[in-house]
């Protein structure tokens, strides 16, 4: 348990997002982010239901998504404000997409009693920009079911800003470069009235950094067939546990080359099909990875000018980019960024809490 004082006030900021979670407190000096019962920053929005009703949520009920996808669920934001139904086949029920976001919440908020000793009652959840009335009701139903009695909603990219630095003294507006695994959002903001205003939003729901790993997974599986005469096929259901392996190492060689200049992708043990085994062990550096992801960042910074264009602003007009999300640690996108579009805010934050630490400060 973190060292706090009892006395003072517990701000607390909650992300629930579509892939991961995470939660942070302010304590009216610092802000701090809060960590994980399994480690991290970070909890995949992730539950899993077994035959006994028990439930999981986080890293643990993730690592069930690929052996027991009928009883583990992802991605249930996408739902919310929809009557859609889950149903977890073992245990023989069905769950709402509000009901799953609460178990996420009840979550985060155990992690917070469990380094500060106090369970929060009230909190600021971040919705996305496009939220609806039907969405951001369900989201505050949610966090009623988690045991929060005071909820306030706030827009994602206005956290984000918050987070950055933003201040009402910075002339210009402010974008905020958004992505995620599966989709790129890019948000417009403006100082008015003395507050942060979302006044524009464009984006890509078919581009995240799925895509930058099944770049480099195409790449990893070309010098398997190459090297080894191993030609992997996605609609070969013997190829298929095998290609999800390889992407998996593909995500931590990426992830990895954020930070190093050389990156080993390898599985621990060899492919093993029709009586021949393979070894992968590929060594994958940090020029061959930015030449096979550019035209995707390529693609976000298209985006961001066509939102610009829209609004009839130049690039001289932006005072900050906000960079958030896991993939845009990679040092290529942000020099990119900085070349197309304007200085990156505080560049020295860690994009992926950087949502829930806003929130906290708001």
């Amino acid at each position: 348990m973190t060292d706090f004082d009892a006395e003072r006030p517990l701000y607390v900021g909650l992300d629930l997002g579509t892939t991961n979670s995470a939660a942070a407190v302010f304590d009216g000096e610092n802000v701090h982010s809060v960590r994980a019962a399994q480690g991290g920053f970070l909890t995949p929005s992730v539950v899993r239901l077994s035959k006994k009703g028990t439930v999981s949520v986080g890293a643990k009920a993730r690592r069930f998504l690929e052996f027991d996808p009928e009883n583990t669920r992802a991605e249930f934001k996408r739902l919310m404000g929809t009557p859609a139904r889950l149903s977890f086949a073992s245990a023989g029920v069905e769950r709402s997409p509000v009901e799953l976001s609460a178990e996420v919440l009840k979550t985060l908020c155990a992690d917070v009693e469990t380094q500060f000793g106090r369970a929060p009652t009230r909190a600021v959840i971040t919705v996305p920009a496009l939220f609806e009335l039907p969405q951001s009701a369900d989201t505050t139903r949610a966090a009623e079911l988690a045991g929060l009695t005071q909820v306030e909603l706030l827009q994602e990219p206005v956290a984000s800003a918050l987070a950055a630095g933003w201040s009402a003294e910075i002339p210009g507006s402010w974008l905020v470069y958004d992505l995620g695994g599966g989709t790129f959002d890019v948000s417009l903001l403006e100082t008015r009235d003395g507050m942060l205003r979302v006044v524009g939003h464009d984006g890509d729901n078919f581009l995240g950094g799925r895509d930058f790993d099944r770049a480099v997974n195409k790449w990893a599986a070309q010098q398997l067939e190459q090297t080894q005469g191993l030609s992997l096929r996605a609609d070969n259901p013997e190829h298929v546990p095998w290609l999800r392996r390889l992407s998996a190492a593909a995500e931590e060689a990426r992830s990895e080359l954020s930070r190093s200049q050389l990156a080993a992708l390898a599985l621990a043990e060899p492919i093993e099909l029709e009586d021949d085994e393979f070894e992968v062990e590929l060594e994958l550096n940090r020029s061959t990875l930015e030449r096979l992801i550019e035209p995707l960042i390529d693609r976000t910074i298209r985006v961001c000018h066509r939102l610009l264009e829209e609004h009839g602003l130049e690039i001289d007009d932006i005072a900050r980019v906000v960079l958030v999300g896991g993939p845009t640690a990679t040092p290529s996108l942000v020099t990119r960024c900085e070349e197309a579009l304007a200085p990156i805010a505080r560049g020295d934050l860690d994009p992926m809490p950087l949502v829930s630490r806003g929130a906290a400060l708001y």
